[in-house]
């Protein structure tokens, strides 16, 4: 499959098979997702389309059947249910899926404000959604906040997306260590067969119906802590997220994040995100049990809203979407001295060059709503052939499909759009850059001074360094234990700590302080044949809701150097710790650093 097919989509209107495309919903890892419409009657169309990282585009195909599998295996009114197949006239495949109109569990948590009671309730069905695919030998393997729908109709949860699903019996398609997931939903038992295999391109982990119950109650915890749980990584956030990974501490416990949640339905999520495997397993398993039960209280904590209402007398804005009236003034206020101030600078330096997301309602809690069928103690049936799924008959050409339901991944109002080509970046006279640095931010704005970048734009690592770090033996994920900042080395004393004028946390060891720049950093063991002690040079920033960092430059203990492309962290970027700025952001003193062989983000 070339780029510009995996990069295509589907204009409204345009047909696929049998089906008229309405809109593009979104895309996920191994397709893209579409509203189509056929006899009047919405349906989610999932085309396929080749993972990026993956080293087979064979692969794609057997993908998409197995997903196919997944769903056939399974029918629950938690599940969304498939309702075909087909292919193109090019052969590439596609799903006919049921269209779940509504928002994903993310926003509904952000925007409907529901009372503890509901999200209970919410959870629990979703357990029990779990409990009937696992009970056909089925499993998710990538349970998140983004994949689960909240119909509007009746505020009812639908678990959507089994692009990364599995049943068994089912052929191995998994390159890498871990199966498609995301991090912050992955077991400790994943995390640490990961740090454990991450240089054994062979080794693979075994998912355990358990990995799906502990990713639910990490969703459930994200519920109950996290007041903007519909942001990403980048975006901005009043608060970083909570850290779940980690393989030497639990997170916080519920209540202690938000001291309104209730405390058995605490006590319950901190057993079920136990580290150790065998205390948290007799949990897990009656999880279903533990949640309806939680579900049918009804004392007045039960009854509040997870996140305490807005401050009384906040700014809201007008019904017209607009800022509010003395605002208004402020900024038009501020506008003017900014032209005057900006003219004024222009004449002393004459000489220089010439989705918003839709609003949520509250969903009340419907006790009406359907109910979850126990499971069939039936086996579970065998794979069926692909004549043996309804398949809708094809017509004109195709385009590109999607997820489970209308929600994918990341939901984006625009489709995927060609990146025009990247322009050399212009050169500049020392003074002019002098002129801009003096000059007001409108003066500068109108000598087309060079802005300072916030965060790096996305870009390929060059073949040289690709080269040199499979010399090492390494490949694109492996990942380093590094200390971040090797000039501010970790120290376990309080009162070294403050001798060196750094915050001491609690978990006995002192933060680092970055700032935006050149960042030196040192591994803290053996990686491949890059030896312990070796240090990473490259740069740092730290205006976005994580800290993100490259390293283009390794220097090995022995002096030699090389050209490399990590990323700072394991999961994208650094989560910023309490007390963070812009320009000076808290960190953990020791972390890890990624390998990257193919495309930094």
């Amino acid at each position: 499959m070339t780029t510009a097919e995996v990069f295509s989509y589907l204009k409204p209107g345009s047909r696929l098979g049998a089906y008229r495309v309405r809109e593009w919903k979104g895309g996920g890892a191994y397709g893209d997702v579409y509203r189509g419409v056929k006899d009047g009657k919405p349906v989610a169309l999932k085309l396929s389309k080749h993972r990026q990282h993956s080293a087979d585009p064979g692969k794609t195909d057997e993908r998409l059947l197995r997903e196919l599998v997944c769903l056939v295996h399974v029918d629950h009114p938690h599940i969304a249910k498939v309702q075909g197949w087909a292919r193109t006239p090019q052969g590439r495949g596609y799903l006919v899926l049921e269209y779940v109109d509504g928002w994903t569990l993310a926003h509904w948590l952000q925007d409907a404000r529901p009372t503890f009671q509901q999200v209970v309730r919410l959870f629990a069905k979703l357990a029990h959604a779990l409990e009937h695919m696992h009970g056909r030998k089925v499993r998710h393997r990538d349970l998140s906040l983004s994949n689960v729908m909240v119909r509007k109709v009746d505020g009812e949860p639908v678990l959507i997306d089994l692009g990364a699903g599995e049943y068994s019996g089912a052929q191995e398609l998994t390159d890498a260590p871990l199966p498609p997931g995301t991090n912050r939903y992955r077991s400790p038992e994943a995390a640490r067969f990961f740090k454990e295999n991450q240089n054994n391109p062979d080794a693979r982990y075994s998912f355990p119906p358990e990995d799906d119950l502990y990713s639910l109650a990490v969703c459930l915890y994200d519920a109950l802590t996290d007041a903007e749980p519909a942001h990403g990584g980048r975006e901005a956030r009043k608060a970083p997220r909570i850290d779940v990974n980690s393989l030497m501490w639990a997170p916080p416990s519920a209540r202690t994040a938000n001291p309104r949640v209730p405390e058995a339905l605490s006590e319950w999520v901190e057993k079920w995100m136990a580290r150790d495997f065998e205390k948290r397993l007799p949990s897990l398993a009656t999880m279903r049990e533990a949640l309806e039960a939680l579900g049918a209280q009804e004392g007045a904590e039960w009854l509040a809203p997870v996140q305490a209402p807005p401050e009384a007398g906040s700014a809201a804005p007008e019904a017209t979407g607009r800022p509010p009236a003395k605002a208004r003034r402020r900024v038009l206020a501020g506008a003017v001295a900014a032209v005057v101030l900006g003219a004024f600078a222009f004449a002393l330096l004459r000489e220089a060059p010439s989705h918003e997301p839709p609003h949520v309602p509250a969903v009340p809690e419907s006790s009406s709503g359907p109910r979850a069928q126990a499971p069939q103690a039936l086996p579970s049936p065998p794979a069926p052939s692909a004549s043996a799924v309804p398949s809708p008959s094809e017509v004109p050409p195709a385009v590109k499909e999607s997820p489970s339901v209308p929600a994918p991944t990341n939901p984006s109002p625009n489709p995927p759009a060609a990146k025009p080509p990247m322009k050399s970046a212009p050169a500049f006279s020392r003074g002019f850059l002098k002129k801009c640095a003096e000059a007001g931010a409108l003066a500068a704005a109108l000598l087309g001074c060079p802005a300072q970048q916030v965060q790096p734009t996305q870009e390929r690592c060059p073949e040289a360094a690709v080269e040199n770090i499979r010399r090492l033996g390494l490949i694109d994920g492996s990942t380093a234990t590094i200390i971040v900042d090797a000039k501010q080395p970790i120290i376990r004393s309080p009162d070294a700590c403050k001798a060196a004028g750094r915050v001491w946390s609690d978990e006995w060891t002192c933060l680092t302080l970055l700032g935006d720049g050149k960042l030196e950093s040192e591994t803290q063991d053996k990686i491949g044949r890059l030896p312990e002690g070796s240090r990473l040079y490259g740069r740092v920033w730290t205006e976005g809701a994580t800290v993100v960092g490259r390293y283009t430059r390794a220097r090995k203990p022995n002096g030699e150097e090389i050209d490399i492309c990590m990323s700072l962290s394991a999961n994208g970027g650094l989560d910023k710790l309490p007390g963070s700025k812009p320009g000076a952001a808290l960190v953990r003193s020791r972390d890890a650093a990624t390998f990257i062989t193919k495309q930094w983000h």
